[in-house]
């Protein structure tokens, strides 16, 4: 399948959620904090592209007053900005000096009674009714009971438009170009005879809208009806078959957190009950790469991020790049073969992974060198446990002697200093957590 025209290559950035804040909690990210971490992510990063979407932006924070999405928080804005609007649209417009776009993490589907919107859409009939004529519960979030938002009524009632529009009225989200939408799922409504293929149907207008008002949409995992309609998920669901068959320009993600796969095979927790995704997943999502699939919540937090980051994105951005020639599993060994030499391999016995092209090692279980591709002749080591040992480095290095090395974390890009190459090859010492970059000294 072809890449469709999506507004941001996917594949290729930094995918990820800043939390800023419940709807309970005293401790929230304000939107001057949220862009400082923007621009810790930028430095530890190497300037990647960044995709950003606010959890907790609207209201008293996340989950709060939906269907509604017509007041940004109050407690996050900047004290020299009279309305937190301003200081949103400050973040917004600063976080493009650290090549990030910033948008919204929102929700379609959940209602809540104290939402400025309740009485209109019970008014109007746009919730989901149980076969009796009681409104459908959806679950309990922050201590209050949500209901839920029949689609296929809204959108054939023309209030799935006006919110929408509303929406980019109020915010520059067509210039941003992307949105994320959570827990975007199908339901039927059986007291209005709908089903759960009707909501599915209107679902995907509602993403047609969101790309003809110029907007990208991003879910929380991929169902097959949205092919060339969604570009990214956040838990990528997609089986071993899906993903030779759908490349990264058309759909990628994070890890699968609610792989169903896993409950039985791998013994992990996964989600049960309406949060079952579309397809299982597959056996070792990280053999074809996969990026971070979780908030970055606060400057505490950036030590799980970082690592996350190289681990996970690092080489999931590698690979993406990459066509996908087969994938091979053996009782000892599952592969994922890639184009220009580059193999990707865990080992079943202890799932060890390790990520190679030809005879040259970019990652070898936690410890790795990878080319970071959006910079010229750069790579990126990082070893979670720490240690010592020799890389080769790409072949572009040529006959270059000597290698500068920055530290990027912990310290954020701190004092450059110098290693020799010999035979296009560097010996680094890292500590555990610690990454640096090299590029030609």
């Amino acid at each position: 399948m072809e890449r469709p025209a999506y507004n941001h290559e996917y594949h290729q950035a930094l995918v990820y959620k800043i939390f800023l804040a419940s709807k309970t909690s005293k401790e929230y990210v304000t939107f001057e904090q949220a862009l400082e971490l923007i621009r810790s992510v930028h430095i530890l990063a190497r300037g990647l592209k960044q995709i950003v979407f606010l959890v907790g932006w609207q209201f008293d924070g996340h989950d709060s007053k939906y269907p509604s999405w017509t007041q940004v928080n109050q407690r996050l804005g900047r004290a020299q900005d009279k309305e937190a609007r301003d200081s949103l649209l400050w973040l917004m417009e600063q976080a493009r000096s650290y090549n990030a776009t910033v948008s919204l993490h929102i929700n379609m589907c959940d209602a809540y009674e104290n939402s400025p919107l309740w009485d209109e859409y019970k008014r109007n009939d746009l919730f989901i009714r149980s076969q009796d004529g009681s409104l459908a519960k959806g679950g309990i979030w922050d201590g209050e009971q949500s209901y839920l938002v029949c689609k296929a009524r809204e959108w054939q009632s023309g209030y799935a438009h006006k919110r929408i529009d509303a929406l980019l009225e109020m915010l520059p989200i067509s210039e941003a170009g992307t949105i994320h939408v959570d827990v975007f799922m199908a339901r039927p409504s059986p007291y209005h005879s709908i089903t759960a293929e009707d909501d599915l149907a209107a679902m995907k207008e509602i993403l047609h809208y969101w790309r003809f008002r110029g907007v990208d949409v991003t879910t929380e995992w991929f169902d097959p009806a949205f092919a060339g309609l969604v570009p990214m998920v956040y838990h990528l669901n997609l089986d071993e078959a899906s993903r030779l068959k759908y490349p990264p320009a058309v759909i990628c993600g994070g890890g699968s957190a609610w792989n169903m796969r896993h409950v039985t095979v791998r013994g992990q927790p996964a989600w049960w009950g309406f949060f079952r995704s579309p397809q299982a997943g597959c056996l070792y999502e990280e053999a074809w790469g996969r990026s971070i699939d979780g908030d970055l919540a606060g400057s505490s937090d950036l030590a799980r991020f970082a690592d996350e980051f190289y681990l996970q994105t690092l080489p999931w951005h590698f690979l993406s790049r990459l066509g996908i020639v087969e994938h091979v599993h053996t009782r000892d060994r599952y592969e994922v073969r890639f184009s220009e030499g580059v193999t990707s391999s865990v080992r079943t016995e202890d799932a060890h992974l390790q990520i190679c092209q030809g005879d040259r090692v970019l990652v070898d279980g936690t410890d790795l060198c990878v080319p970071a591709l959006w910079n010229d002749k750069e790579c990126i080591a990082y070893s979670h446990d720490g240690c010592e040992r020799e890389w080769q480095l790409p072949p572009d290095w040529g006959e270059i002697s000597r290698a500068a090395v920055q530290p990027l974390f912990p310290g954020l890009g701190g004092v450059v200093g110098e290693r020799p190459v010999a035979n296009g090859r560097v010996r680094l010492a890292l500590g555990p957590r610690q990454a640096v970059a090299l590029r030609p000294g």
